[in-house]
């Protein structure tokens, strides 16, 4: 028997009960355009771009005017939806092409509805998907400062973050 056999069969002979589910907070209460609002306003303070979609502008005009020369090198995402709090945006790799899109765009959008914004990440845990094999909370670009506290874009991830709030969906 290996050292790694016996270490799984001790784990496996402690019968370690399950932990109790989390207690989550009461959600608390606020109208969807205060918690875009909210949302928008981190999400400037975090480096990145967000706008709403009005009724009757097309998609791909939006995301042309936001990207502007650097549409060759951007990736668009769905987001599932959105957290007030802190401005990021739940991604599932069950929503991408491949995995590694996330963190190979100079340039992201994702793009939401407008209706799947929530207050507090912990409202978010309560809409995580339950059978997801893999997801990503976004909130910006890519920082990293080394240092000398020179700060970097895109160093792990894309340069610019845009996130677009679809009212039609």
């Amino acid at each position: 028997m290996t050292a790694r056999d016996a270490i799984l069969s001790a784990i496996r002979a402690a019968a370690v009960p399950a932990a109790p589910p989390a207690h989550l907070p009461p959600t608390p209460t606020a109208p969807i355009d205060d918690l875009c609002d909210a949302f928008l306003r981190v999400l400037t303070e975090v480096g990145g771009q967000g706008v709403v979609r009005t009724d009757g502008q097309p998609m791909d005009s939006l995301i042309a005017e936001l990207l502007g020369p650097d549409r060759q090198h951007a990736i668009v995402v769905r987001g599932r939806f959105a957290v007030a709090e802190n401005a990021a945006v739940y991604v599932d790799a069950a929503d991408l092409s491949a995995r590694n899109d996330i963190v190979r765009a100079e340039h992201l959008v994702v793009i939401v509805p407008f209706s799947a914004i929530v207050p507090t990440m912990h409202e978010a845990m309560r809409l995580m998907p339950a059978h997801s094999a893999c997801g990503w909370f976004l909130s910006g670009p890519s920082k990293t400062a080394d240092i000398e506290q020179s700060l970097v874009f895109g160093a792990q991830g894309s340069r610019t973050h845009r996130v677009v709030f679809d009212r039609g969906t």
